[in-house]
């Protein structure tokens, strides 16, 4: 009698072999949803410490973004409202962003910033100029001292040149970036920026002997 109650209550090889698969599947699906949960738990605190880099970096580097940005867009006020709007920006940004796919983030603000100078001129001819009364050496200004209407004349010089020349010295002189800092902003050989630089300024030297 107790083995044929035995026998009523063994479940069938093919059942087990189900039933076993079913509780792996179980367990794996359970393990998938706890480590997907433990992801976005850590992307939430990896997107909350790369906003609080950016305000970090962002501070410490404002006077050369600001600075770049004045002697790019010719106006002071210009220049202020240019690198709130990229701070907003890259702020967005970077809350959908793993911190990892920034390598350099003082280069990824300039090179935000050179973006929103180059859509916020693109949009009404913001160039602001003043006659050249008195030519500037470009290369021997120190850009800390300059005022707006320095800005503007420097801005003027750098439109008589090509503009690739004319951001590196911008970015080399005025963002008080090296050589190798606006190669990686560029995303150009070391060679290639230091000939337009080299080139761009001898240019701007030529010009002013032919109008002296």
């Amino acid at each position: 009698m107790g083995h044929w109650l035995q026998k009523q209550v063994n479940v069938p090889f093919f059942l087990k072999k189900s039933c076993r698969r079913l509780n792996l599947f179980c367990s794996f699906r359970v393990f998938i949803v706890d480590a997907s949960e433990k992801t976005n738990k850590t992307m939430k605190e990896t997107s909350e410490i790369t906003r609080e880099k950016l305000a970090d970096v962002f501070k410490a580097e404002r006077p050369r973004l600001l600075r770049y940005a004045c002697y790019r867009l010719a106006d002071g006020d210009d220049a202020e409202d240019v690198l709130q709007e990229t701070f907003l920006k890259l702020h967005t940004r970077l809350s959908d962003t793993e911190d990892g796919q920034i390598d350099n983030l003082p280069s990824y603000l300039f090179r935000t910033l050179a973006n929103v100078c180059a859509k916020w001129q693109a949009s009404a001819n913001r160039i602001k100029t003043v006659p050249l009364d008195t030519r500037v050496d470009v290369a021997d200004t120190t850009p800390d001292t300059r005022n707006e209407d320095d800005y503007k004349r420097i801005a003027r010089l750098l439109t008589e040149i090509p503009d690739e020349q004319a951001e590196v010295i911008r970015l080399r002189i005025y963002g008080d970036n090296s050589f190798a800092q606006v190669a990686e902003i560029l995303s150009l050989p070391l060679p290639t920026v230091k000939s337009r630089f080299l080139y761009g300024l001898e240019k701007i030297r030529r010009s002013m002997k032919q109008n002296n």
